[in-house]
């Protein structure tokens, strides 16, 4: 499976105007042409924000956010079990912070919260037949993700 190509198909299908960005070999971001305002987060373009690490086996999703005219049409969903078969076609994880607002979406994704960190988010992980395989990765990953944004 090209998860690329998945994701481009779904907003293709959706008629979702799309920009696709490489923000270095193992961050990409899918932005619209509409900027979103959501409470809480940073007015911006960005609809999907994720990195692949091919040293953990892991995605992590920093961020999935339709434009508001198409909302309620499942298209987050559809992105998720984009990355759900992807996660199991290569034997990865799927690791995401959720703000509690969020957490009902992801449990019924099949997401399971894993650890609280201090910021006022959950870890949450898809994927692991265990969750201490979830914080392993994650503090695995975390050093590298934050430093690329500083």
């Amino acid at each position: 499976m090209n998860i690329f190509r998945e994701f481009e198909r779904i907003f293709e299908e959706h008629a979702i105007p799309y920009t696709f960005e490489s923000k270095g070999e193992d961050h990409y971001i899918y932005r619209t042409n509409e900027e979103m305002r959501d409470a809480g987060i940073t007015p911006d373009n960005v609809m999907l924000d994720f990195n692949l690490d091919q040293k953990n086996e892991a995605l992590f999703l920093g961020m999935i956010r339709i434009p508001h005219s198409y909302r309620n049409q499942s298209v987050g969903a559809k992105l998720v079990l984009v990355m759900k078969e992807f996660a199991k076609e290569n034997h990865w994880v799927i690791i995401l912070e959720s703000a509690p607002e969020n957490l009902l979406f992801w449990q019924k994704m099949h997401f399971s919260t894993f650890l609280y960190e201090s910021y006022g988010f959950w870890m949450m992980g898809y994927g692991a037949k265990n969750k201490l395989a979830f914080k392993v990765k994650w503090q695995q990953m975390k050093k590298y993700l934050y430093a690329e944004a500083h």
